[in-house]
């Protein structure tokens, strides 16, 4: 799902919720509130690079990107939009010594102890203090990325002290410097895009999960979407009219597994989908023909029935909420999805 089909899916599930009773508007809208943050106000992060310039820039981000994505230099100085599963927009100052016009979110410092070291760290210490002096004193964060060992982390961390620029560093980190031609394992890009999307904002945070694959950030995001679905499930699901919400309840999940489909960087697609709903096993099917039955039996009962109604719609969300997590960002099997599915209710919810 491209960006503006996922605005136009929003905008069709607005419509369909404006038909709902007004006294359900609002708490609805607000547990909306964190989705229209994460992908409604999303934007491109910006990632300013600075360090060693003989590393071949091309080949480091198509590395850390885990396919080809960067096919010649970047311009020295102004932002690119370099395009992936997500998109990033990345400016090389390695041999500038001035911040780019537009701030950025972060500041990326790559290298190894090496003979030009000392000057590098002085030209990145000059460039955050001319973002300082522009941005009032609060620049973003300066992450390290090492090519060696610990030894060689600390080196450098002590040539960026010398120079003044320690106190801007957020953390570090350290590769080898193999997986630049040879590409990253899947694990340590995963790890490093975690680690970045801490410290971006948070409108900037799903382009940088979707670009690096980043499981840990791209889960804790899938996490806001199902947890915001499902308490909208459960307001939905108390409505006292017997499978009249079942459309809307329907459209509900589909638009959230599209979204979570949309987080792990996957085009989402009929066969996608089909494969997802055989994942799940007949099973699935089953369970919401009796779910809806007995949504539908206990509305009968005067207030407990609409209550005991909402909690069944909500888990129910909830469950093939986590199912989706587990086969799209997750990466488990058709084999093993079946038994969360069935077993919903042992999964604890994912943290925030």
């Amino acid at each position: 799902m491209s960006r503006p089909a996922l605005l136009a899916a929003y905008e069709k599930m607005s419509a369909l919720l404006d038909k709902l009773p007004g006294s359900l508007q609002e708490p609805i809208l607000r547990e909306l509130d964190p989705i229209k943050e994460i992908f409604l106000r999303q934007r491109a992060p910006r990632i300013a690079l600075l360090g060693e310039a003989g590393i071949e820039l091309p080949a480091l981000i198509n590395a850390l990107a885990g396919r080809t994505v960067l096919h010649a230099p970047l311009l020295r100085g102004p932002w690119t939009a370099v395009r992936g599963a997500g998109t990033v927009e990345l400016a090389d100052l390695r041999e500038s010594g001035s911040s780019p016009l537009e701030p950025a979110d972060l500041y990326l410092f790559v290298g190894s102890a090496h003979a030009g070291l000392g000057s590098d760290a002085r030209r990145a210490a000059e460039v955050l203090a001319s973002a300082a002096s522009r941005e009032g004193g609060s620049p973003a964060g300066l992450a390290v990325m090492v090519f060696g060992d610990r030894a060689e982390t600390s080196v450098v961390l002590s040539a960026l002290a010398d120079a003044g620029a320690s106190a801007s560093v957020v953390f570090s980190t350290h590769l080898a410097r193999r997986g630049i031609e040879a590409g990253f394992p899947a694990e340590e890009r995963s790890a490093l895009g975690d680690r970045l999307c801490d410290y971006l904002p948070e409108d900037a945070q799903l382009e940088l999960a979707r670009f690096l694959a980043a499981r840990g950030a791209q889960a804790r995001l899938a996490g806001t979407v199902l947890k915001s679905f499902g308490a909208v499930a459960g307001v939905i699901g108390m409505q006292p009219l017997p499978l009249a919400d079942f459309p809307v309840l329907l459209s509900l999940q589909m638009f959230m597994v599209s979204l979570i489909v949309y987080v792990s960087g996957r085009d989402f697609s009929p066969r996608l989908a089909g494969e997802f709903a055989a994942s799940l096993g007949i099973g699935f099917s089953v369970g919401i023909v009796f779910r809806e039955a007995a949504r539908a039996a206990v509305k009968i009962l005067p207030v407990w029935g609409h209550m005991i109604s909402g909690g069944v719609a909500g888990a129910g969300t909830y469950a093939l909420g986590r199912a989706a997590i587990a086969y799209f960002i997750d990466g488990h099997t058709a084999a093993s999805l079946r038994l969360p599915w069935r077993r919903d209710r042992s999964l604890p919810p994912p943290e925030r």
